[in-house]
């Protein structure tokens, strides 16, 4: 918990500034938001498709797919368990970010 301001050690000029930083990223947290919906989506397909048996015969059949190499193909089994891990930690962060700003 931050130290109580002696209202006299107050900048206004300061405040000014906070306050548009403040605006700036509340934007960039709204664009954030929708960004997570869509990889929530995208991660989701990825995971029914991951948990189906077709998955499993693809795989063997050794199937042929063209990936960009930024990620990892999607029969990289560990490839998939990260991401669906990494998803999780992160929705707890978020989870945890705005408890924490609701608790203040």
């Amino acid at each position: 918990m931050s130290e109580a301001i002696n209202p006299q050690d107050i900048d206004p000029q300061d405040i000014q500034h906070k306050f548009e930083r403040w605006s700036a990223l509340q934007s960039k947290l709204l664009q954030a938001q929708q960004d997570w919906r869509e990889a929530e989506a995208l991660l989701s397909e990825v995971q029914e498709y991951y948990l189906s048996p077709q998955w499993i015969q693809d795989r063997e059949a050794d199937v042929t797919i063209k990936h960009s190499g930024e990620a990892h193909s999607i029969f990289s089994e560990d490839g998939i368990w990260n991401a669906m891990t990494e998803h999780q930690e992160q929705a707890i962060t978020w989870m945890r970010l705005g408890l924490d700003a609701i608790d203040k």
